[in-house]
This record gives C-alpha cells, structure tokens and sequence, in this order.
C-alpha cells in the first residue's frame, strides 16, 4: 500500500512541476509576443455562434428513436461542435487579453482599469474553456457510455450556467474598451466574437 502511494504523490508532484513549467513558458512568450492595438485584432477574432455552442452542450436528446449507433454519431458530433467553439473562445479571449495587458500601464486610470477588467473576463473564459475541453477529451477517451449521465449532465450546466456568460462578460468589457472609438470599430468588434 505504501508503495502505491508513494507512486501517486510522485506523479502528483511531477504533474505539478509541468503545470508551473508550462505557465513559466506561457509568461515568456506572452512578454515577448508584440503589444496588440484594438485596430489590429477584429481580423484574428474567429466567430463564435453561442446559440449553436449551446444547442452542442445540450444532453443528448436528439435521436431517441433511431439506432444507436446513429445516437453515438450524433454525439459525437455535438462534441466536435462543441470542442470548436470552446476552442474559438479560448483564442478570442487570448486576444482579447494581449490587448489587455498592452493597455494595464496606461496613464489614462480608466483604460487601465477597463482593460484590467478585460484580462479577468479572459481568464474565467479561458479556464471555463479549458474544463470544457477536458470534459469531453475525458468523455471521448474513457467512452460515451461509461460515464453516467449525471455527471455528463452536470458538466454541461456548468458550461451553459458559467462559460456562455463569462463569454457575454468578454464581449462586454471589449465592447466598453472601444467606447472611445468608432461605432463601426465596435460593431465589426461585436461581430468578430
């Protein structure tokens, strides 16, 4: 018994030490990559559609009198919509932080605290995104019918209850950050994400 563990704490400490590895790398290349203007970044936002992000995370219902091997494939293509626009808001928000982060030493207090909001509101995407994705890569491996619906259930609240408005909060504060612009800047903005 001690041996096992002793074996688990290992790998625990060693799962550890890659996290902070990857976050030290991440630091770096996030000081190094060049300052983002707002101008610069409706072109590198991709779309994402909330209504068709919901629908993916919704249980699947969709074929109750059909074979189940077509269930299955409906499954799983609910998961590769939804793992898409997981990814697109992860990236979008990425963005919408860099902006963020080249607008945090601002002599103007309110730009600061506005784009200070705007890395937070990317972070609860981020992380949100980042459960998201590893619910249904943990899904995908393990198997479509060995984890119970319950759980299945309640990973897709918290993605419908937490992730779609930390996104709406996103759009929010990039929309609040280009109140000093144009009203065709902020529009193509709002479209973009």
């Amino acid at each position: 018994m001690t041996n096992y563990s002793f074996a688990v704490w290992i790998i625990l400490a060693i799962g550890l030490l890659l996290l902070f590895v990857y976050a030290a790398v991440i630091n770096l290349k996030r000081q190094r990559s060049p300052e983002i203007d707002l101008g610069e970044i409706v072109p590198a936002l991709l779309p994402v559609d909330l209504e068709v992000f919901a629908e993916a995370i919704q249980p699947s219902h969709l074929n109750q009198f059909g074979s189940p091997r077509e269930f299955r494939k409906q499954q799983r293509q609910q998961a590769r919509v939804a793992a898409e626009c997981l990814r697109r808001m992860s990236h979008n928000a990425a963005l919408l932080q860099r902006v963020g982060y080249g607008q945090i030493h601002s002599s103007n207090p309110l730009v600061a605290a506005q784009a200070q909001e705007l890395i937070d509101a990317g972070v609860h995407v981020r992380f949100f995104a980042f459960l998201g994705l590893a619910a249904l890569f943990f899904r995908r491996v393990v198997g479509w019918g060995a984890i119970s619906l319950k759980r299945v259930a309640n990973a897709q609240k918290m993605m419908s209850s937490s992730l779609i408005p930390a996104y709406e909060s996103l759009r929010l504060k990039a929309q609040q950050m280009t109140a000093l612009r144009d009203t065709a800047f902020r529009d193509a903005l709002s479209q973009a994400l």
